[in-house]
C-alpha cells in the first residue's frame, strides 16, 4: 500500500469514529472505496452507531470486503428498527455469502417493508448460489 492510501485509511477510521453524522457516513461510504482489509473492524463498529445513515453506509460498505467476521454483526442489524439498515444489512450479507446467512435472511422475507423482503431474497439467492 502506498503513504497515500494509508494516511487516506487513517483519516477515513478517524473520521468515522470521530466526525459529524454526515462525515461518519461519508467516510464509512470512502471505506468501500478503499477496500483495505483493516477497515473491517472500524465499520463493523459503525453498524452501532447512533445514526441510522452511518449504519446503513457501513454494512453496504462490508459487502465489499466480503470477510466472514462480518456475518454475525449484519445479521444482528436485520432486526434494526430502520428498514433502510435492515436493506442493507442484506446486502453486505450478501456480499460475505455465508450460509450462515441463510435462516436469518429467510426470515427477513416476512420483514414488515417491501423492499427488505425483496433485497433478502436476492441476498438469500446469491448466498445459495455460492454454496
Amino acid at each position: 500500500m502506498v503513504e497515500s492510501e494509508r494516511r487516506d485509511l487513517d483519516y477515513l477510521v478517524k473520521e468515522l469514529e470521530n466526525g459529524e453524522r454526515s462525515r461518519r457516513e461519508d467516510a464509512a461510504e470512502l471505506l468501500a472505496e478503499l477496500a483495505d482489509p483493516r477497515a473491517v473492524d472500524p465499520l463493523i463498529k459503525a453498524l452501532k452507531d447512533e445514526d441510522s445513515h452511518v449504519r446503513e453506509a457501513a454494512a453496504l460498505s462490508l459487502a465489499v470486503y466480503e470477510d466472514t467476521k462480518t456475518i454475525e454483526p449484519l445479521i444482528e442489524l436485520l432486526n434494526d428498527r430502520k428498514a433502510s439498515v435492515r436493506y442493507a444489512a442484506a446486502i453486505g450479507l450478501s456480499g460475505v455469502g455465508d450460509n450462515r446467512a441463510i435462516e436469518p435472511l429467510e426470515k427477513a422475507l416476512e420483514d414488515e417493508s417491501q423492499v427488505v423482503r425483496k433485497v433478502a431474497q436476492l441476498a438469500l439467492n446469491s448466498v445459495k448460489e455460492r454454496q
